[in-house]
């Protein structure tokens, strides 16, 4: 490996950067700025002549070999707890829950059962932290969505449900370093490692961050994502001007929500949707526009977070069609609040046995165990390969060719799809051209099939 200065002489360059904007948000000679790539994902970019290799960008990189993983991290932050208990999967924990927000709409209008809404206007009402740090809507065509600090139930409300696009911290750091105020940031599993990563360097974020909210992540997608869905509508995903994912409909199964949007055309605003079960799931599930460095990531459960809120799907503890939470508390205080809001009814809350949650991430956990190790084997065996993440488990050869095949079909999609739409993004014949590719892929991978027929 060549020697590296900062994050974009290795890890940008080797695909391996989530666009979290850590790194640029803290770096003292103010060297890197947040900018979209050519695939629409975000990366740093080294301004010139300002990096005086100090090497912090790469300390809080939550891909930079040489850190510390989420296990230590998590250890570290929560390991001095009598009750807390580990698992391979959920990571440490101290209780499990299943539930749902009675609270206004939170539910319906939540990407699940509403309890991270609920759980963030308690922080506030409860005075634990005076801003949230979370993602809402930018209604920019450029970027749709972007991190803000709010400081209101209201605005809580206006960012909830997940959102399927890149944002970056770079910005609202120093907003956070520059205020006496405490706050909760809100991310995916990648977010906040690289977060505890800058607390351990920064004592002043250190005391400004009072608490980590994860999300349950099994990948992220480029802005091209929301894009393309838009596309598959005959929409115009270049005048796109806002968007919001996972919209339930009572009527449907939980798990068929739909993604709406809204674009400008000849003047006026059109509205349109698509739900999953109307090609916007195969676009998920095939890896369309998903990040390389997702293909890297063996964290499911936001392992570093004080708490932890992921879907809930299975029947016993769905609650019906407008969907629930798993929760995963790791410190005694986000335990007491949830307990105290079933107490209150204000939520509904169930303790679920950890087999559930277990369960639950099954389809992710080939991905981010079983398809992770055998990518790491193979890039050991790849004598071009000048940088390989170390991650906490380790390369093995899998010998499930069906499952190996169809790593390989997914890998296909996304590389294609990200190409695709990078040179043809403007012009209506983009959605023909990338499923043409796809529908090459998938029919000339012929002993995928033959393997999957067989199990093998």
């Amino acid at each position: 490996m060549r020697e590296c200065k900062n994050v974009c002489d290795i890890i940008v360059r080797n695909e391996f950067c989530v666009g979290c904007g850590v790194c640029a948000g803290l770096c003292p000679a103010h060297a890197l700025k947040i900018e979209w790539n050519k695939n629409g994902e975000y990366n740093p970019v080294e301004i010139s002549d300002r990096c005086d290799g100090c090497g912090l960008c790469l300390k809080i990189c939550p891909f930079w070999n040489q850190n510390e993983d989420e296990t230590t991290l998590a250890i570290r932050e929560f390991g001095s707890c009598k009750s807390i208990k580990r698992n391979s999967i959920v990571g440490l924990f101290m209780d499990l829950f299943s539930g749902y927000s009675m609270v206004g709409e939170h539910r319906i209008k939540g990407a699940s059962g509403g309890l991270t809404t609920w759980f963030l206007e308690k922080v506030l009402t409860c005075g634990i932290a005076k801003k949230i740090c979370c993602v809402v809507p930018n209604n920019d065509p450029d970027t749709l969505f972007r991190y803000a600090l709010v400081d209101s139930i209201t605005d809580v409300r206006k960012a909830s449900r997940s959102v399927y696009y890149p944002s970056e911290l770079s910005h609202v750091i120093p907003q956070i370093l520059g205020t006496n105020d405490k706050c909760v940031v809100v991310g995916l599993p990648c977010v906040l490692k690289a977060l505890r990563l800058a607390m351990l360097h920064n004592t002043d974020l250190r005391k400004r961050i009072v608490l980590l909210v994860g999300l349950v992540c099994g990948q992220q997608k480029s802005k091209f994502f929301a894009e393309y869905l838009c596309s598959i509508k005959k929409g115009e995903p270049s005048r796109l001007v806002s968007a919001s994912f996972r919209v339930k409909n009572a009527s449907r199964h939980h798990l068929d929500h739909r993604f709406e949007f809204s674009y400008m055309s000849q003047g006026r605003v059109i509205n349109d949707t698509i739900y999953q079960s109307e090609g916007m799931g195969r676009v998920w599930g095939l890896d369309y526009f998903k990040i390389n460095a997702c293909n890297f990531c063996d964290d499911v459960t936001s392992e570093v977070a004080d708490v932890a809120f992921g879907d809930a799907v299975s029947e016993s503890y769905s609650y019906g069609n407008t969907g629930a939470n798993f929760v995963i508390t790791r410190s005694c205080l986000t335990c007491e609040m949830l307990i105290d809001g079933a107490l209150n009814k204000e939520i509904i809350l169930d303790t679920v046995p950890l087999d559930a949650i277990v369960e639950r991430q099954k389809g992710v956990l080939v991905l981010k165990r079983g398809d992770l190790q055998h990518r790491l084997y193979l890039m050991h065996y790849n004598n071009k390969v000048d940088y390989i993440p170390k991650k906490r488990f380790a390369p093995c050869l899998r010998l499930r060719a069906s499952l190996n095949r169809n790593m390989q079909i997914r890998d296909k999609i996304r590389v294609a799809s990200r190409n695709i739409y990078a040179e043809y993004r403007h012009q209506t014949s983009v959605v023909s051209k990338i499923e043409k590719e796809v529908g090459s892929i998938l029919k000339n991978d012929w002993l995928w099939h033959i393997f999957s027929m067989f199990g093998v």
